[in-house]
């Protein structure tokens, strides 16, 4: 009769096998479960392809969090799609200077999104493997958005377009056709060209130029050979004649420092004898303008001088007059003086 299991031990290894279970679980997850998380979700413009579900959410480089879903929404009103990228931030990694909860870091980063231009942008990990991540950046210079939070939800952060999108924008505006055109155009006018004679006709024209060329150049070197000796000896004749009139210009120099000298002496000698001839003619200017001065006096208007003056000028006139008179009456009767006037 065998014997019967015990419940308590099949229990105990029960409870033993989960216990590992969950040890292996929270190993793997790098501790990931018990992680404090803030949602976050951006609305990428255009392909998301190479995004995962557990990609890396960075900011600068530093891992903050990962991507949790990825989906695809359809706007009726619009008739379009957008595809909504949920994310978790972890506040461990984000340390606020002067606040350590998660409502701290929330609203750093809702005010850094409404402020600072915090956005999200999807970035190559690998070129081969053609794998992306969540990469978060501050725009200032962007303009400022503002979404209306919802109470407990994802904070929304906008989007900026990635690499690829610009460059699939850029291809897709390009026209292709028309530069596809432009080349064969350009390939047909190129055929012509050589196939023609002209640019065979041109290229002899330039063999013969270039011939030209070097007999000009070939020329050049024989004249300059002689012209560099004819240059040489006039150097020469310059150092000789430097040379010469330095030796000259010494004596010259020492009789102008002589005359200067002598210039110097003559002007000093002048100096003293005008000085007394300045104050000789000073002196006699002042003489002069108190005589001008006792003139102006005496023939001033209401003076007894002038009063004299005018007197005797007046008696010197009737005086001129008479005579005057006497000279015509005597070359009419010349004989009144001898017989007198009757």
């Amino acid at each position: 009769m065998s014997k019967q299991a015990n419940p308590t031990v099949i229990g105990g290894f029960v409870l033993g096998a989960l216990a590992l279970v969950v040890i292996a679980i929270l190993a793997l997850s790098s501790g990931a479960l018990l992680r404090e998380r803030i949602q976050m979700v951006t609305f990428f413009p255009g392909s998301v392809q190479g995004l995962n579900v557990g990609a890396q959410v960075q900011f600068q480089g530093v891992p903050i969090g990962q991507v949790t879903n990825i989906g695809v929404d359809y706007l009726p009103d619009r008739d379009s799609f957008r595809i909504p990228v949920g994310y978790d931030i972890w506040p461990q990694n984000v340390h606020v200077i002067g606040g350590t909860d998660e409502a701290s870091v929330r609203d750093v980063l809702q005010r850094l999104i409404d402020e600072k231009g915090l956005r999200a942008r999807l970035e190559s990990v690998s070129v081969v493997t053609g794998q992306y991540l969540v990469a978060l950046s501050m725009n200032p210079h962007l303009p400022k958005r503002s979404y209306v939070a919802t109470p407990g939800g994802p904070i929304r952060v906008p989007a900026i377009a990635a690499t690829r999108d610009r460059v699939e924008e850029m291809l897709g505006n390009f026209d292709l056709d028309a530069l596809v055109s432009n080349a064969s155009d350009t390939l047909v006018a190129i055929k012509e060209l050589v196939e023609s004679g002209t640019l065979r006709d041109a290229i002899e024209n330039l063999n013969g130029t270039l011939l030209e060329a070097r007999t000009l150049l070939a020329n050049l070197d024989a004249e300059f050979v002689p012209l560099g000796k004819s240059a040489q000896q006039t150097l020469s004749d310059v150092g000789n004649l430097s040379k010469t009139l330095q030796g000259r210009i010494g004596p010259l120099a020492d009789r102008i420092d002589q005359a200067t000298r002598d210039l110097s002496d003559l002007t000093s000698n002048i100096n003293s004898r005008i000085e007394p001839l300045t104050d000789a003619a000073t002196a006699t200017l002042n003489d002069t303008s108190h005589a001008m001065r006792a003139v102006a006096s005496m023939t001033a208007d209401g003076s007894s001088t002038r009063h004299e003056l005018d007197r005797l000028l007046s008696e010197a006139s009737r005086a001129a007059r008479s005579l005057r008179t006497l000279t015509e009456y005597l070359e009419r009767h010349p004989e009144a003086l001898l017989k007198g006037k009757r």
